[in-house]
């Protein structure tokens, strides 16, 4: 029983130190803070207060720190992704599609209740259209290639498994651990 507990105890030190302090996750050389985590966050609960949200199914606790870990975590991989597939997003276009959000939302003032609802702080807006862009990119050049509508979303998993496999992903294992073959932070 005392081995037990000991290797217990030296398993999860070895563990708490898998990433430095104040460090959520790392994927290759990019670092994701805790506080950012923590940040975005408390922007959400924030934003929260503000309506009426008893009808809807939100994350909370663990499992919203996790969620905008995630988030996080997967518009890095996509800033890398498109890097190594010389992909570019300009400003006018993220102009468009932020122009074309506010019209399927019902307009600017709609898009505090749309971000809510999708559980994105508003400072992320700038950062999901970014990752919408370069997500529909590799989409395209992956139809370019010959894959099927059909597959497009698993070949979208599949580069993104490809590129954390070759940089590496580290994550704090207080919001999880990465799961390389579905690409994705789980608890």
């Amino acid at each position: 029983m005392k081995k037990f507990i000991s290797a217990l105890v030296i398993g999860s030190m070895v563990l708490l130190t898998g990433c430095s302090t104040g460090i959520a996750a790392q994927v290759g050389d990019t670092k994701i803070s805790q506080a950012e985590v923590q940040s975005k966050v408390a922007e959400i609960l924030a934003e929260r207060r503000k309506y009426d949200t008893s009808q809807m199914q939100l994350s909370t606790g663990e499992a919203l720190n996790r969620s905008e870990l995630r988030f996080l975590l997967i518009s890095a991989v996509f800033e890398k992704l498109a890097s190594e597939n010389g992909i570019v997003i300009t400003q006018a276009m993220k102009d468009s599609r932020r122009a074309e959000i506010y019209s399927q939302v019902g307009g600017v003032e709609k898009l505090p209740q749309a971000l809510l609802s999708a559980q994105l702080a508003p400072s992320d807006f700038d950062l999901y259209l970014q990752s919408e862009l370069i997500s529909n990119a590799l989409i395209a050049k992956a139809k370019a290639a010959g894959v099927a509508d059909s597959d497009t979303g698993l070949a979208l998993q599949k580069l993104v498994s490809q590129i954390t496999q070759k940089v590496g992903v580290r994550i704090n294992p207080q919001y999880g651990t990465w799961n390389p073959t579905s690409a994705d932070l789980v608890a």
